[in-house]
């Protein structure tokens, strides 16, 4: 709601006394009023002693409500359409938004796959329409059952829209219009999803090394797609290291730069686990020093334009992993899956969970187990089999 947000622009260009009381209270008033009159479509009348009345629709029945004056008015019926009590995830989403974009690291990219969600399964639902003080865990049960009873949804696409609820009601709790996440009382068991096994399988070792073989050792980004194949890193996380994260054999994530070339001193999820250690490989050395030589006056590894402080773009790390893949006849993933690929690689050569989870940064081993594949062709499958039980 777009005059919600001006509305809270307003009250801060008062409360900073960069804008004059009487003019921005006069502003809100009228951005209150236009408001209400798009919604309110009952008549309002005058009694016998000058007090201004009205009614409501409240669930079943209709509510009268009354003010000494129209303005007065007014402002009950605005509290009483987008006061706290009414607030809903539908009327809360686009300050949700609005509030990641201004005061969270999240990117652009992020920003937009949330309207995607919103939009596809969320927009136009009556759970969103009911107001948040109203709503118990059995209604999200309910509508959760809904989506999910004919197994059309995945796990992941059911996660993703679930975030998206649980910022806003995170956010909801944060303005003190609900003290507790609903959400947070509800067993996700007894819902069924959509079999993920046909999502495109990560890289396998062998395309790994096809890779990297045919990789130049004199360009950027060729060079940056080679040492993300060696770490179990987010491509954001990649652009963000720098050359004094090295500490003997390992590197220290603890940062990522945004779509905008932000640097975010922070990592996605929960920073506790989100910033880590990872082990440094020989080639992962060797690909490091031919970096420091192609970018001798970087403190960061991946800044392509010193002068205007500009890193790396994703966009070009996969037109550059995609060009490769096509002259390898490849089937080509984004760089998300070659984090994919290294997690599956080495869970697929003895690394346990438990490992991968602290590698990767994740909070829960369900989202670890999410990122493994089989990564081993039939042959190399069926030759593990009969070498153990031959």
């Amino acid at each position: 709601m777009e005059f919600k947000i001006q509305i809270d622009s307003l009250q801060v260009l008062i409360s900073s006394g960069i804008m004059e009381r009487s003019e921005g209270e006069y502003k809100i008033y009228m951005l209150k009023k236009d408001a209400v009159l798009k919604v309110h479509i009952r008549a309002i009348n005058t009694r016998s002693d000058g007090r201004y009345i009205t009614k409501v629709k409240d669930g079943d029945s209709l509510l009268q409500i009354s003010a000494c004056s129209f303005d007065d008015l007014i402002d009950k019926l605005y509290e009483f359409y987008y006061g706290d009590a009414n607030s809903t995830l539908e009327s809360l989403y686009p300050l949700w938004i609005e509030y990641r974009k201004n005061e969270s690291s999240v990117t652009s990219k992020t920003i937009k796959e949330n309207g995607y969600i919103w939009n596809a399964h969320l927009k136009g639902q009556s759970i969103v329409k009911k107001p948040l003080k109203k709503l118990l865990p059995k209604d999200y049960i309910l509508f959760f059952r809904k989506l999910t009873k004919d197994r059309t949804m995945t796990r992941k696409r059911f996660n993703d829209m679930k975030s998206i609820m649980n910022g806003i009601l995170y956010f909801a709790i944060e303005k003190d219009i609900i003290s507790h996440n609903p959400l947070n009382d509800i067993n996700y068991q007894q819902f069924s999803f959509k079999s993920e096994d046909n999502d495109i399988i990560p890289y396998t070792l062998a395309e790994r090394n096809s890779i990297l073989n045919y990789l130049d050792d004199n360009n950027l980004y060729d060079l940056a797609i080679k040492l993300d194949f060696q770490l179990t890193i987010r491509i954001g996380e990649l652009k963000g290291l720098r050359f004094d994260d090295i500490v003997g054999d390992y590197i220290h994530v603890c940062r990522f730069v945004n779509d905008k070339h932000e640097i975010i001193d922070d990592i996605k999820g929960h920073s506790s686990v989100g910033k880590r250690w990872l082990p440094l490989t020989t080639d992962a050395k060797h690909l490091i020093e031919q970096l420091r030589q192609l970018n001798p006056n970087s403190e960061y590894i991946f800044m392509e334009d010193i002068k205007s402080r500009k890193f790396i773009t994703t966009v070009t790390f996969n037109r550059h992993l995609k060009r490769c893949c096509d002259a390898l006849n490849i089937v080509y993933r984004s760089s998300h899956k070659v984090r994919f690929a290294t997690a599956s690689i080495l869970n697929n050569n003895g690394v346990s969970v438990p490992e991968l989870q602290k590698l990767l940064g994740h909070t829960t081993p369900t989202m670890t187990h999410h990122y493994l594949k089989n990564v081993n062709s039939r042959t190399e499958t069926y030759e593990k089999v009969l070498s153990i039980l031959n």
